[in-house]
């Protein structure tokens, strides 16, 4: 432990020198830090954005992808000119419309197919221009037998309707088109007991493009939004939707960044209004605001100087960056406020005091929220990682900035302050009661007058002083100890309960706008078709088919797939099978199968997308096909991977299960586990840190343990609210660790430096300095993502929502419940007394002493000093019961007046308890050690009680 207190105590004095050569030298940590960040913005440039769905919510890595690129290297694509939907190797480009007729299940009547047919004509027929040429569907559609594939255009045959009416037409399978799945045509239909189709509500028409052209995509749009239809409603969808509106959706609430500027700098001016026109601090605070932007700017600027893709959720990043170093500013404005009572400082020596109160506690946010993204770096999920990056250096360019430009304005702030100066136009002015004396008038006593401020109360607002007075006066009364203690049982149990209901998925038309087409046709298509898969089992392995041994391995791995409650049964497309079923299949030897096959793919030329040969008489990949039920839900899809993928496994055929949309569906097998694993590293990673920043094994256990009742109750919370566990949910999880570890840190960090006896009497000195803090760093976090909410875009509202259960945890665990639990089990203090002036030490040198006398009093609390700086060589004595150390003075080398410093502070209770021991004229240090043999020296943070004594 000794080696732990000796680097907090060299932690300690780095940030009080840091403070201290800083306010010797502002104009440089004002300056080169904004050139930098200025510098660095010229990476917008480089700004390469991608919406790309597979891109930003599908793992980065999966079995799923692996064995899409052995599908894509074994499989030539054919479906250009020999369309199968079953046999496509990956997604294609297509358009969508769904008619809903305006009357209940009257889409196939006369009445409705007369005002739509000329529409379907004019669709299929038009021309636009593209790239000088004049085009239409036909040019640019996916065919098969040399005819466009359009499904649901046999609804505008002349003759279809009269079938329908003669009852000729079968649901969901119709003899007259024996490659189409009604089901996936027609919606809110009435079939009669026959199956026969009597009516429909929807018909859904899907148009495969060969490839996107944007030409006449946009002319099939135009059109669309130009027909007005009396008898029925239509939505509509083209390839590349999604991202078109992902992108608006995002790009729209640009704007909200510049509101949340604002509302920022407007809060930060309200909490620093204390004071009078000399101790204001509301231009400081609004330095600070602008300090964090720079950050903000410089941090975007250097990551895409690094090429990294800019995605939709980094946007939201400027909003979460901004509350986080809002909070550091208050931070270091309420150590600031705490130094104003050590009159006899210098500018430098009170600068290297509020680093060193405040140093840790902004340096334990930052490096917790970077190592948590740095951490979030590592996911497989691009949007996740990419978001991670950004927002990681976002956090510590934004600290450096606190650290550097805060920090110099700080002290301008300071040497104004101590100049007597104006706060606004920088005259020096007179007091208020000098003002008052020369009979001068209301307003410019209020506006003109102002004094050096002495107490810390003197420039502080109601936001600041009033929780701390508000908490201390109830939160310790015993009643109220015991009922936050169950109401925060209650809160855990409620947790737990949601974290059972909690589901995983993310829902594709969620990415959009509400408000925007295409949100409107996922909701109905949703609604009325649902997803059917065509799922292929593959093999690439060569078999010698031949053998009826070959077959009855297919025929068996069909039908038991089409025995799962996700199959469709009794519907399945195989080339071998169908082949066994003709008078081609001959399996007498091998020249005679491959003849026969040859001539069946003549016929059935749809099979050649689903066979590879090499030479003449070998086959080297095939694939046959089943066709699942309608999966819409995410578990659904989930199912239907694991399910047929673990079939296709225990097969002695040799096969894989495959589906394009499989990529996509990984992310529900793997988001729990690694959501998981990401956060439990977290974690980890926040034990380590939390051991070196406070390192008392019950504040770290403490810490640790309220981080998992944060985090248990962000997953039950999540569920009551709605959300599912996504790749986007997952990047606030991980977010919340480090932001659990900030507040907690904050009340144990004051508790361990607390100078009062008793467990309650140092919960209440931990409630006094940390809950103001707290409080308004919370809230600025809040107000950062606050207009979120407002936003169209499901990112955005899903990051306010769990960010208000983050930050709402977190403050009342930190400030309710870690205090209360402090009071029953807090260490205890300690008592151990130290040597005064490092400067008196300077050029004295001390002998041994060897007793302790009882009864000198202390000096001065002016004289008081801070002696964390002084190495002291030890000798030892006993007396009675106690172990006493006694330890030589000597100086190390510290600015004459830079040892004065605010740990070395004492209540009047230590001084009228110390117990000085003097040799030569001067008190020596001496540490007790315990009867039980405990070793107490706390010079850092440790649960000792500090006395400083003075010179006799």
């Amino acid at each position: 432990m000794e080696c732990v207190w000796n680097c907090q105590r060299a932690i300690l004095n780095w940030f009080y020198r840091y403070g201290f050569f800083l306010a010797k030298h502002p104009f440089w940590f004002l300056i080169i830090p904004i050139v930098i960040c200025v510098a660095l913005a010229g990476g917008f440039a480089f700004l390469d954005h991608n919406e790309d769905i597979e891109y930003l919510y599908a793992p980065s890595t999966s079995r799923s992808i692996d064995e899409r690129e052995v599908v894509k290297k074994t499989f030539p694509d054919l479906s250009d000119d020999n369309f199968s939907p079953f046999s496509l190797n990956t997604q294609i480009p297509q358009s969508q419309i769904i008619f809903r007729s305006k009357q209940e299940g009257s889409i196939l009547t006369e009445e409705v197919m007369n005002e739509l047919t000329p529409f379907y004509r004019t669709l299929i027929t038009m021309s636009v221009m593209s790239d000088g040429q004049n085009i239409s569907f036909a040019d640019i559609c996916k065919k098969q037998r040399d005819q466009c594939v359009i499904y649901g255009g046999f609804v505008f045959d002349e003759h279809f309707l009269d079938k329908v009416k003669a009852g000729s037409v079968t649901f969901p399978t119709w003899t007259e088109q024996p490659d189409a799945d009604l089901a996936i045509i027609f919606a809110r239909v009435n079939v009669s007991l026959s199956n026969k189709l009597l009516s429909a509500g929807s018909l859904r028409m899907t148009f495969p493009m060969r490839s996107a052209n944007k030409d006449w995509e946009s002319a099939f749009v135009s059109l669309i939004q130009e027909t007005q239809f009396t008898t029925a409603d239509i939505v509509y969808a083209k390839s590349g939707s999604m991202a078109e509106e992902l992108d608006k959706g995002t790009k729209g609430d640009i704007l909200f960044f510049s509101l949340t500027f604002t509302l920022m700098i407007t809060y930060a001016s309200i909490v620093s209004s204390g004071g009078d026109c000399v101790t204001s601090r509301m231009l400081l605070a609004n330095a600070g605001v602008l300090a964090v932007g720079f950050g903000i700017i410089g941090s975007i600027g250097l990551v895409l100087f690094c090429k990294v893709q800019f995605v939709s959720i980094v946007g939201t990043m400027p909003f979460l960056t901004l509350g986080i170093g809002v909070d550091d500013m208050f931070l270091l404005m309420s150590s600031w406020s705490e130094t104003l009572s050590m009159t006899d400082l210098t500018i430098p020596e009170r600068m290297g005091t509020v680093y060193r109160k405040a140093g840790i506690g902004i340096t334990i946010t930052s490096v917790t929220d970077f190592l948590a993204f740095a951490i979030g770096a590592s996911s497989r999920f691009r949007s996740v990682r990419n978001f991670c990056i950004f927002t990681g250096v976002a956090v510590l360019l934004c600290y450096i900035c606190n650290a550097c430009v805060f920090g110099a304005c700080l002290t301008l702030h300071a040497r104004r302050v101590y100049a007597s100066r104006h706060s606004i136009v920088c005259r020096k002015v007179k007091s208020r009661k000098q003002l008052k004396a020369e009979g001068a008038s209301c307003c410019r006593i209020c506006m003109c007058g102002g004094e050096v401020p002495e107490t810390a109360g003197a420039d502080q607002s109601v936001c600041e002083w009033g929780p701390r007075k508000l908490l201390v006066r109830f939160l310790l009364w015993n009643p109220v100890r015991y009922f936050i203690l169950l109401f925060f049982a209650a809160y855990l149990g409620v947790a737990i309960w949601g974290c059972t209901r909690l589901e995983q998925g993310l829902e594709l038309k969620n990415l959009a706008p509400e408000s925007s087409y295409f949100y409107k046709f996922q909701s109905w298509n949703d609604e009325d078709f649902g997803y059917k898969l065509p799922i292929s089992f593959v093999t690439t392995k060569e078999k010698d088919y031949t053998k009826n041994e070959t077959l009855q391995e297919i025929k068996q791995l069909l039908q038991t797939a089409q025995k799962d409650s996700l199959i469709v049964p009794n519907m399945s497309i195989c080339w071998l099978t169908s082949l066994a079923d003709t008078n081609f299949y001959n399996t007498t030897s091998t020249d005679a199968f491959f003849s026969g096959l040859n001539d069946f793919l003549q016929i059935v030329p749809i099979f050649k997308n689903d066979i590879v040969f090499e030479g003449n008489h070998t086959i080297t990949a095939s694939r046959c096909h089943v066709y699942s039920q309608k999966v819409s839900s995410s578990n659904d899809q989930a199912n239907v991977l694991t399910r047929m993928r673990q079939l296709a496994d225990d097969s002695p055929a040799g096969v894989f299960a495959f589906n394009p949309n499989f990529v996509i569906f990984e992310q529900y097998l793997v988001i729990i586990h690694d959501t998981l694993q990401t956060v439990g590293v977290t974690i980890a990673v926040m034990f380590v840190a939390t051991c070196i920043f406070l390192p008392h094994p019950l504040m770290v256990i403490l810490v640790i343990v309220q981080v998992f009742m944060i985090v248990v109750g962000i997953f039950g919370f999540m569920a009551h609210w709605g959300l599912t566990l996504s790749s986007i949910t997952m990047i606030e999880l991980i977010m919340s660790v480090g932001f659990s570890v900030d507040f907690c840190a904050h009340v144990c960090t004051a508790y361990m430096v607390s100078e009062e006896h008793s467990k309650e009497d140092r919960a209440k000195d931990a409630i006094i300095h940390a809950s103001s803090p707290i409080f308004n760093g919370g809230l600025s976090s809040l107000i950062g993502v606050f207009m979120l909410i407002f936003s169209a875009s499901y990112i955005f509202q899903a990051f306010f929502k769990i960010m208000l259960l983050v930050i709402g945890f977190g403050v009342l665990h930190a400030v309710f419940l870690v205090p209360v639990i402090l009071s029953f089990i807090g260490p205890s203090a300690h008592v151990r007394l130290d040597k005064v002036s490092p400067r008196d030490l300077k050029d004295s040198k001390h002998q041994n002493g060897s007793a302790a006398s009882p009864s000198s009093d202390t000096g001065s609390e002016t004289d008081k000093a801070d002696t964390n700086d002084i190495n002291l060589p030890s000798s030892k004595f006993k007396d009675d019961n106690w172990s006493v150390h006694l330890h030589q003075n000597e100086s190390n080398g510290i600015p004459e007046k830079e040892g004065r410093g605010n740990s070395g502070l004492i209540s009047e209770t230590e001084s009228k308890n110390a117990k000085p021991v003097t040799n030569g004229g001067h008190v020596t240090l001496i540490t007790v050690q315990s009867p039980k043999g405990h070793q107490y020296d706390n010079r850092g943070f440790t649960d000792d009680l500090t006395v400083q004594t003075a010179h006799l």
